[in-house]
């Protein structure tokens, strides 16, 4: 399933740095995916009210039951406002159960650079 096309919501200056976030969340069984998407659905409703975040996007490979998310956020304290409200917060407190485990992949890079492409993100993690 290819990605979803990236959703810029400021846009970058070529010269400043931003912080980019690539997540991986393994789903344990597809039972969970019901769950799963109904946080999907309501933190993109978050993040498109998010202040400081600039872009993301989404990928799924649903037959492997792997999710990724690609952000880029203004600086870290944005990212960190947007991780400890609702529904993200409420989505960390009860997804655990729903995954193998998550990785987080964390880099910085110029205005100049963005959006992220996905291969790139990937090799990161």
């Amino acid at each position: 399933m290819p990605a979803t096309p990236w959703k810029t919501l400021r846009q970058p200056e070529p010269e400043k740095e931003y912080a980019v976030l690539l997540t991986h969340l393994p789903l344990r069984r597809v039972t969970k995916l019901p769950s799963f998407l109904n946080y999907v659905r309501k933190i993109n409703q978050q993040l498109d009210k998010t202040d400081g975040l600039v872009g993301y996007s989404l990928l799924a490979r649903p037959l492997r039951f792997n999710y990724w998310t690609l952000s880029v956020w203004e600086d870290d304290d944005a990212l960190r406002h947007f991780v400890q409200e609702l529904p993200h917060r409420a989505a960390m407190e009860e997804l655990p159960r729903a995954l193998t485990g998550f990785k987080i992949t964390r880099w910085t890079t110029g205005g100049k650079a963005l959006p992220p492409t996905w291969d790139d993100a990937l090799s990161r993690s």
